[in-house]
């Protein structure tokens, strides 16, 4: 039995025959020519012994082991399901895990496709209707129009196409090619050309057409794109510099408030002066440490730059899919800045002191 055929078994078990097709127009999209139940199948194989290895350390490794054993003592009074909870929480990791970074991978390299697609489709229709009036037909002319420049849109039509030239349909081979990219604008020029091949009507015109109403809207949206960058730059700054730089500083002004309170034995400057307006306020015990506002912080930047990762996708390009190409880049800048911040407030205090 071979390799691909366990994969299918795996992934026909594991899926439901629905998911699997939802999968394989995923796969189309992004351009990946593999089955989609033995993909999913090596995916799902991939979940298992992952799950298996981490569940595995969780258990023996100590640190972990005693953290989640008290933890169990303290709220059901049964450390012994160590082995069982921490079997279900590496399972949900990894499984949530798998998932995101399979969905983001093909959306992105889909978007990617539609991108490199839409910005030669103009040029192509062009040349598809030049073949067609000079006496081509529609396969015809779209196998003679797939040149090189035109990058993977050619290689696509000519994969596509060749079928119909051995017998398979014009319309299924048009389906098929529709399927391979995730765009509105290719889909309606296919849906165009299948109407239009059928009902007879001049094909140069539907063309011409549809490769202008292309270009326009290509040219829209760098219009808008390049409209908006003060925004861009905006959303960039406040996830980039503003918010490490604020949680720094708040950071430290906790750490501060930590170290003079002891000293005032619990009121904050008492007997001081009359002409302090806090100098008799009463100062317990801090409610929270810097070292939980540090553990506050790192996640909050994360959730930040990752919202505004999505939000500077949407801006730029009326997608929050693109965001996850920002999104390690803003959070490296973000942490970077956040050091750097730190790192400068503790030097002058320190000189101060």
């Amino acid at each position: 039995m071979s390799n691909e055929t366990i994969f299918e078994i795996v992934g026909r078990l594991f899926f439901t025959r629905e998911r699997i097709k939802r999968l394989g127009q995923e796969l189309s999209s992004a351009g990946i020519d593999l089955p989609a139940d033995s993909f999913a199948g090596y995916a799902a194989l991939n979940v298992i012994v992952v799950t298996i290895v981490l569940t595995l350390a969780l258990v023996l490794y100590p640190p972990a082991s005693g953290f989640i054993g008290g933890l169990l003592k303290t709220f059901t009074g049964y450390p012994q399901l160590l082995p069982l909870v921490a079997l279900v929480l590496s399972l949900i990791a990894v499984y949530a895990s798998t998932l995101m970074l399979i969905s983001t991978y093909l959306l992105m390299k889909a978007e990617d496709r539609r991108n490199k697609l839409e910005s030669v489709l103009p040029d192509f229709l062009t040349l598809v209707a030049s073949n067609i009036k000079a006496g081509m037909t529609l396969d015809q002319a779209m196998w003679y129009s797939a040149k090189p420049e035109f990058g993977l849109l050619s290689q696509d039509v000519k994969a596509v196409i060749k079928g119909s030239f051995s017998g398979q349909s014009l319309e299924s081979a048009l389906d098929k090619l529709g399927s391979r990219f995730d765009s509105r604008v290719f889909k309606r020029t296919i849906l165009l050309l299948k109407q239009a091949t059928s009902t007879g009507g001049e094909l140069t015109k539907v063309l011409e057409r549809t490769s202008d109403d292309a270009r326009n809207t290509l040219t829209v949206r760098k219009e808008i794109a390049a409209s908006l960058v003060i925004y861009e730059i905006f959303v960039l700054i406040a996830a980039v510099v503003g918010t490490p730089f604020l949680f720094a500083v708040a950071g430290k002004l906790i750490g501060v408030f930590e170290k003079i309170t002891p000293q005032f034995g619990g009121s904050l400057g008492g007997g001081i002066s009359p002409l302090i307006p806090f100098a008799s306020v009463k100062v317990g015990a801090m409610a929270v440490t810097s070292q939980d506002f540090f553990w506050f912080s790192i996640p909050t930047i994360f959730v930040t730059t990752l919202i505004s990762s999505f939000i500077v996708s949407v801006i730029r390009t009326g997608n929050r899919n693109q965001g996850m190409k920002y999104f390690p880049f803003v959070l490296a800048a973000a942490y970077l800045c956040y050091w750097i911040v730190n790192v400068v407030i503790e030097a002058f205090f320190a000189t101060l002191v």
